[in-house]
């Protein structure tokens, strides 16, 4: 039997203070995605800088960067989405 379970992406906001779903940005108000957009384009420059220091991209710590580097780059296209749509 396979799970089916969706996993939706999110992101821990510092700027916001709160915990961002991606399918919940609709909710946000404009200030808000705004302050997102900046948070994990920041997010996602350095997950791509630490990824490319890591010789060896078969560790645990080159796997972790990418993932970094796969869900930020989602909330970015979401939220350009998003912003497009206001």
């Amino acid at each position: 039997m396979t799970d089916n379970q969706t996993i939706i992406p999110f992101h821990r906001s510092f700027l916001l203070g709160k915990l961002v779903h991606i399918d919940k940005l609709s909710e946000l108000t404009s200030a808000e995605l705004e302050l997102l957009n900046v948070e994990t384009l920041a997010s996602l420059q350095e997950a791509r800088h630490n990824y490319e220091l890591i010789e060896n991209k078969q560790t645990e710590e080159a796997s972790t960067e990418f993932r970094k580097i796969k869900i930020a780059g989602y909330f970015q296209a979401a939220i350009q989405i998003e912003l497009g749509k206001r």
